[in-house]
């Protein structure tokens, strides 16, 4: 028999908002500031983990913390002068978030941001007051595709992992919350549908425009 589904943890970027292509700006701008000329493949295959796991890998010459953090934050600052006037949930969000809140489900968010983009994003958009849990890089050792984020955020809601589900737009997001032992649900964000066939998901969706959100987490695919 299958798991109830009791916690709902959600990733944020490219989860509660479509907005890697601003990170994506953001950081060629930062890189271009310091003469650090990348391709777009390269750009992605870098582009994973917490920022600070992501900053040594454009500036392997650097190894001082302090200044991978410097870094860092002045990166983070340019992405969100880019997105502040454009900032806006995925449809549906908000409606599907009530709609478990009112069913007793609790949430979490699990992010490889930092605070400062987390606390920016979910109060741009009112959203913190359905969070039980809130799990950035600065709680976590390693970021994804480890399973830390996860299963930090499915204990601080006092869930077993596979009481949760996870929603994921990365590939490195998804191999993270499945390492974690929960199920997943897909956003088709950054990655195309066939793109994310390739996991073992509860379902792929678009956006949160789900008629019936608790049916949805306990039903098939």
């Amino acid at each position: 028999m299958n798991t109830r589904i009791k916690g709902v943890i959600f990733d944020m970027d490219g989860t509660l908002v479509d907005n890697m292509h601003f990170h994506q700006q953001a950081w060629f701008t930062f890189l271009d500031k310091y003469g650090v000329i990348v391709s777009e493949a390269e750009y992605h295959e870098k582009n994973a983990g917490t920022i600070t796991e992501i900053i040594p890998k454009f500036f392997p010459d650097i190894t001082d913390a302090a200044e991978i953090m410097r870094l860092g934050l002045e990166k983070e600052e340019i992405y969100r002068n880019l997105y502040r006037m454009e900032i806006r949930s995925l449809p549906g969000l908000e409606t599907f978030m009530q709609a478990l809140s009112d069913a007793g489900i609790l949430m979490g968010l699990a992010t490889a941001a930092d605070r400062g983009n987390i606390d920016f994003t979910i109060d741009a958009l009112g959203l913190r007051r359905y969070f039980h849990a809130i799990i950035g890089s600065e709680e976590v050792r390693y970021g994804k595709p480890h399973p830390d984020v996860f299963l930090k955020a499915a204990a601080a809601l006092g869930k077993d992992p596979d009481e949760c589900m996870a929603f994921e737009d990365s590939t490195p997001g998804i191999r993270s919350a499945i390492a974690a032992g929960m199920k997943v649900t897909g956003l088709a964000t950054t990655h195309r549908r066939e793109e994310l066939d390739a996991f073992p998901l509860h379902a792929i969706i678009e956006n949160y425009v789900i008629s019936d959100p608790v049916g949805f987490l306990n039903g098939s695919s």
